[in-house]
């Protein structure tokens, strides 16, 4: 095929990546002259097939490859076969409608990947081909050789190739053939004693590929590359690892600096220089490199810790390490380091009850943050752009820990930097998913073994990995099928992962699964657990010791599903969302269809809200109710304490949502859409995440508020907490002194003295600081709301709002345009209340509209894009 047959951005992608390449040859050429290693990208001149046979021709592949026909499909990679084919046209957009179940096929068939590359100036060290991603069964042929069989899509592969290369200069033929994942899982299902462990398991890939739970239906099976192929030509030495620790005395002035370097080749000298964040030199020395590896130390005082963003600044450090023959350089390696103490509290030190709190430098931290789904449905292909965009929604949401889940896939090296940078905890799955898996079986037992310690080497220098966890849903999956403690498929957990944890990594918490801990594997008082109160009573889960998966279900917003749904999918003509009979969803058959099987079970308390009329009633009705679930249940366990109980000693210190973002178009748990757009929870959770939080405990007989600080300082102001009419008269006003330390959180004003209250015309206010917080004391549909009228004044990137009763949920929307931000959102404004809100991101949108359920909406135009 001709390259100006394919589309404009494909051609684009092409010319960028080759004249990269041609660079990148060009100057690892130069550095093999002086005996450095060098690394070449090989990301040009790539072709994929489909292969009508399980057994195909190699040398014929090879053959054509010479002169590739239509049948060969060009390709810049990294890209996986989804991408390939529809980068062609050759699929429609599996993220639209019903397509997913078009393209479903590409997972039962073959595939070949050629390239031709030349080769580079080489001596007598390894040359190595590098594969950082293979997704799954490969095996590899390079000038008609085989070099390799791949089995692991978490494992990188090193293959050394220097024999199997053409003179430098000269053109070598790299062939890789992808055998199908969904063939090898009927094998299994049709050989294997499984006892109870799903066929999937027995292959060591994405496990969310092989079901409809992240959006595709029936699945998204993907093949193919997906990280960089690399030839490294080495020196005559070269790093082999560096592992940095470090160690703080108690007081937190004096800190250690250790390193462990790792060599390979002739003995070399190894130097080094630590950076201090401004830059600095903080200590620097030298030493010889030895057969068992050199250790580096130094002494740092007052040194510069590495906090969480909510707490402080991430100071980094920077280890350059250089190992040098003589005054050549032979290799260099770059690692941030971060200088903190993580000390895992598993026991409450006064009541002995158990907790899962972590200290950080000394101080107690409740963590707040959400779970990681790809990035990415279509492919695995790192797209760090996006990842980066849901960083920012992140920090923004006040949020400082992010779980890769283990389901999903391992982001790369550079994710781990930016949550360094960033101040973002890493809560760290293995990627073992939902359920057990084999073991016993020595070459599995091995494949797993090499992927975590592969894994963990890769990433335990980083100061933002909070703790290593064996998976997801392992033990519970198992327990919620059976009923039992596990039969089979443990040994990856009770003696593969905590012995590699404990041999290259032993500062850091190893935790056997999510949820772990307690009577059954998914207890709310001890480990962490998931929310699954929509499907079964939790007895004593209204405040778990560490919540790592909590949420329920909503739409993405109404621009979202525009684009994935047409107007009649959207909402059929005629169609009533009265629910008539039990267990009957309230929403069309293509919401269902672009959910999960159960997804309405999963809904928020929709029967507080008045009956939706239309695609955006119902939008704002399941929002609603899963931001108010999620509100709610938030400030509960940051409270500490179930409603009612004595408060001063907290139970809970970790809240996680499920989850971040989505990976197809769907609508499901997460707070952020395929689009990036935060969905209407979004901001709910975000105001539950304030450090300094003032919340309202209800029981039958009270009514009290609260104070919770998760600031790093101390605070001290006068709480006022007013009972008015939505009109605005002040019924009663009740007041009282906080002093607060971090990590406190007190119940400090009991609201009887109030009154009785008028549950649908009164509401409870409370201002404490520069917060504000509101109770409604039933529910939106029984209300008695004024009509009420909204003031809107736009200043460059802000937009002012003032009502004059109480206003019922002030929506601010972009109308036309998908994947706007607002600093705040979907908020009630009481009487006389001003809200001064950011539009962090327009997205092109050039007209603001705000709206609220007892307001008319007012538009207004903006002057100028509003920028990050």
């Amino acid at each position: 095929m001709n390259s100006n047959d394919l589309p404009a951005d494909y051609r684009r992608r092409l010319a960028t990546r080759s004249i990269l390449a041609v660079a990148l040859f060009a100057h690892a050429t130069l550095q093999v002259s002086s005996a450095e290693r060098s690394r070449i990208l090989v990301r040009e001149g790539w072709f994929v097939k489909q292969l009508d046979s399980d057994t195909p021709d190699v040398s014929a592949l090879a053959l054509e490859l010479e002169s590739p026909g239509s049948e060969w499909l060009a390709a810049p990679m990294p890209a996986q076969v989804h991408d390939v084919l529809l980068a062609h046209g050759r699929i429609s957009d599996p993220r639209i409608g019903r397509n997913a179940s078009a393209s479903a096929w590409v997972g039962e068939k073959d595939w070949a990947y050629g390239c031709r590359f030349s080769s580079p100036a080489t001596n007598e060290a390894p040359v190595w081909l590098r594969f950082a991603g293979l997704d799954t069964l490969a095996t590899a042929h390079l000038n008609g050789k085989s070099i390799g069989q791949f089995n692991n899509m978490y494992r990188e592969y090193a293959v050394d190739v220097r024999e199997h290369l053409v003179p430098a200069g000269k053109t070598n033929t790299l062939i890789l053939v992808f055998s199908s994942p969904l063939r090898f899982v009927d094998q299994v299902k049709a050989t294997a004693d499984r006892s109870g462990i799903p066929a999937s398991h027995y292959l060591r890939k994405c496990h969310s590929d092989f079901g409809s739970y992240l959006g595709a239906r029936p699945h998204s099976v993907k093949v193919g590359i997906f990280r960089d192929v690399e030839i490294d030509v080495a020196g005559s030495a070269w790093l082999e690892d560096v592992w940095v620790r470090t160690q703080l005395t108690p007081d937190y002035r004096h800190a250690k600096f250790l390193a462990r370097i790792e060599t390979g080749g002739n003995p070399a000298t190894i130097a080094w220089t630590l950076q201090g964040p401004d830059g600095s030199t903080a200590a620097k020395g030298s030493s010889n490199s030895a057969s068992d590896g050199a250790e580096i130390s130094a002494e740092l005082d007052t040194p510069k810790l590495w906090w969480p963003s909510t707490h402080g600044r991430p100071e980094l450090y920077r280890l350059n390490v250089e190992l040098l023959d003589g005054t050549n350089r032979l290799d260099h390696r770059s690692v941030l380091v971060g200088i903190r103490e993580i000390r895992p509290v598993l026991k409450d030190p006064v009541t002995g009850e158990p907790r899962f709190r972590f200290d950080i430098n000394g101080q107690r931290i409740f963590l707040r943050g959400a779970d990681l789904a790809p990035i990415e449905g279509l492919s695995h292909c790192w797209n760090q752009e996006r990842a980066l965009r849901l960083l920012d929604r992140m920090q923004q949401a006040r949020m400082n820990v992010l779980r890769i889940w283990g389901e999903g896939n391992i982001p790369p090296q550079d994710f781990y930097d930016e949550c360094d940078r960033r101040g973002i905890l890493v809560w760290q799955d293995f990627m073992f998913g939902y359920g057990l898996h084999p073991g016993g079986d020595p070459e599995f037992d091995e494949n797993c073994r090499l992927e975590i310690e592969q894994m963990v080497r890769s990433l335990r220098n980083h100061p933002s990995i909070l703790l290593w966890v064996g998976g997801n849903e392992n033990h519970m999956g198992w327990d919620f099928a059976h009923g039992t403690k596990p039969t089979a498929g443990t040994g990856v957990f009770d003696r593969i992962m905590p012995d590699v944890c404990q041999r290259l990594d032993p500062t850091r918490l190893f935790h056997p699964s999510s949820p772990y801990g307690g009577r059954v594997p998914n207890w709310p008082l001890e480990g962490d657990w998931h929310d699954y109160t929509t499907l079964t009573f939790a007895p004593l889960a209204s405040v778990p010791t560490y919540a790592s998966e909590v949420g329920r279900v909503s739409a993405p917003s109404l621009s979202s599903m525009r684009r994935f749904l047409s107007d009649e999918e959207l909402w059929p003509q005629g169609f009533d969302p009265a629910i008539r009979r039990p267990g009957q969803p309230a929403w069309p058959e293509m919401w269902q269809y672009r959910s999960v099987g159960g997804s309405w079970d999963k809904v928020g308390p929709v029967e507080h809200y008045c009956d939706p009329k239309s695609a955006e009633d119902l939008i704002r009705v399941l929002g609603t109710a899963h931001g108010e679930y999620l509100r709610d249940r938030v400030e509960r366990e940051r409270r500490g304490t179930p409603d009612g109980s004595p408060d001063g000693n907290r139970r809970c210190w970790g809240n996680m949502v499920w989850r971040l973002n989505d990976s197809w178009p769907i609508i499901y748990w997460s707070v952020i859409d395929y689009y990036l757009e935060p969905k209407i929870p979004y901001y709910f959770l975000r105001r539950s995440y304030d450090p300094v939080l003032v919340s309202f405990e209800r029981t039958p007989d009270r009514i009290a508020a609260w104070v919770v600080n998760d600031s790093p300082e101390p605070i001290q102001a006068e709480l006022q907490v007013t009972r008015e009419t939505c009109d605005g008269n002040v019924k009663g006003t009740l007041t009282t002194q906080v002093a607060l330390e971090p990590g406190m959180s007190r119940r400090v004003l009991d609201l009887t003295d109030l009154g009785p209250i008028s549950l649908r015309s009164e509401f409870l206010r409370a201002r404490f600081l520069d917060r504000e917080a509101t109770l409604l004391l039933i529910g939106e549909r029984y209300l008695h709301l004024p009509n009420s009228k909204l003031s809107v004044e736009f200043n460059e990137t802000s937009v002012e709002i003032t009502a004059d009763k109480f206003v019922r949920q002030v929506c601010l929307e972009l109308p036309g345009v998908t994947g706007a931000v607002f600093e705040d959102n979907f908020f009630d404004l009481p009487p006389g209340g001003k809200r001064t809100v950011r539009i962090i991101e327009s997205a092109g949108g050039n007209r603001l509209v705000v709206r609220a359920l007892n307001a008319p909406s007012v538009s207004v135009a903006l002057a100028t894009d509003a920028a990050p």
